[in-house]
Formats: C-alpha cells, sequence, structure tokens
C-alpha cells in the first residue's frame, strides 16, 4: 500500500498547486518539531507532510503517483471481486451440502463442504459440518477433529459445533471427550438435539455402536433448514 498523500495534504486529486503549497505551509507548521517539543508522532507527521509534498508539487512525480493510485484501486476493486466470488461459490457448495445432509448423502456433502472450505477456509459454519460429515463417513477422524476444533475456537459457544465435535469423538471411540462436548454444548443450549439424544441414550446404558447412525440424526434436518 502506498501512503495516500492526497489525505496527508487535506488536498484532493483536482487541487492545484497553490492549494497544496498553502495547506503544505499550515500543516507543516502545526506539525514542526520545533514547536511541538520534538514529540515524536509530530516528527512523523512533518516527515509525511513533507514527502508528500515533494511528490504532490513537482508535476512528473504527480503522474506517476497518480497511475500508481490507480493500479491500486483497480487492484484492490479486483481483489474484492474475487473475494465476492469466492464466497458466492462457498456459499452455494454449502447449500447443496445441506441439501445432500438432509437427504443422508454424507459423502457427497462431505466432498461439497471441501469445496466450501477451499473457496472460504476460516467459515466455522462449513468446518464444523464438514467435521461432522467426516464422522459420519468414518473417515479421516483426525482430520474431522481438527475441522471441529478449528470451528469451536472461532465461536467457542456455538451449541452445534460443540456437539459435533463430541460427535467426532464419539465416532472414535472416545466416549469420555464425547460426553464432555455434549455436555459442553447443553450448557450453551440444553436442547440441542444432537447432544439431548446421544446423552440420554447413553445415561439410560444403551450401547452405541460407533458406525452409521443415521437414524439418531433425524433432527439433523432441522438444524440444517436452508
Amino acid at each position: 500500500m502506498i501512503n495516500d498523500y492526497y489525505s496527508i495534504l487535506d488536498v484532493k486529486p483536482t487541487s492545484t498547486e497553490e492549494e497544496i503549497k498553502k495547506n503544505y505551509f499550515r500543516l507543516a507548521k502545526l506539525c514542526h518539531p520545533d514547536v511541538n517539543d520534538n514529540d515524536p508522532d509530530k516528527k512523523e507527521e512533518f516527515r509525511l507532510v513533507n514527502e508528500a509534498y515533494s511528490v504532490l508539487i513537482d508535476k512528473k512525480k504527480r503522474i506517476e503517483y497518480n497511475e500508481l493510485l490507480r493500479r491500486q484501486t483497480k487492484c484492490s476493486k479486483s481483489a474484492v471481486a474475487i473475494k465476492e466470488k469466492d464466497s458466492r461459490s462457498a456459499s452455494l457448495a454449502f447449500s447443496q451440502a445441506k441439501e445432500a445432509m438432509r437427504s443422508g448423502g454424507y459423502e457427497k456433502a462431505t466432498l461439497l463442504l471441501k469445496s466450501a472450505l477451499r473457496f472460504v477456509p476460516d467459515n466455522p459454519e462449513y468446518l464444523s459440518w464438514y467435521g461432522f460429515c467426516l464422522g459420519m463417513t468414518n473417515s479421516n477422524l483426525h482430520e474431522a477433529r481438527d475441522a471441529c476444533k478449528k470451528a469451536i475456537q472461532m465461536e467457542f459457544y456455538n451449541a452445534d459445533y460443540l456437539a459435533n465435535l463430541g460427535f467426532v469423538y464419539f465416532k472414535a471411540g472416545l466416549k469420555k471427550q464425547a460426553v464432555k462436548y455434549f455436555k459442553d454444548a447443553q450448557k450453551w443450549d440444553p436442547e440441542n438435539a444432537v447432544a439431548k439424544q446421544f446423552l440420554s441414550k447413553l445415561s439410560s446404558g444403551q450401547k452405541l455402536e460407533p458406525g452409521p447412525i443415521t437414524k439418531l440424526f433425524s433432527s439433523v434436518k432441522q438444524l440444517l433448514k436452508a
């Protein structure tokens, strides 16, 4: 990023040389170190004012500077456009993943969520449900755990994310850790469907074997409303 010399001198790109000179002398007088007890901030301000003036008062330098500004603005707009496009692509992939999950297509949902994360890698919702889907397909549980943990680091209060991590631990056969996260989920949301169902069955002594347990997740369809 290049310095905004126009803002530093409080002038516009259309300002004349006289306007630039007038503002320069006014600002230089205000921030001169001799009248500010050598204040470090004022020294830096004085340096920038002089730097801006030396560029904007010189016709050739000003033309070159304006071209740099134009290129920077163009690049910034391009970067914003790319980011917006990526966000739309990720959102579409997530919507399709939710639809796949509602119909029990967890392998398809996993691929769609992986695609969404390629566009927006730090979205906690995508991360958590990606981990959940990996758990449902019983594949790469270490990656599932890491994805769910990362989501919780960003939104530690989200009961759904906590329950999803509990589910992943359950699938890994780590009952103690699973129960911890299910209980954490219920602290934030006592009615969390996934945590509630698991804790109910575990407390009643029902044996839950790791593997496809789609029957437990009729409530997931409600969690994933479009």
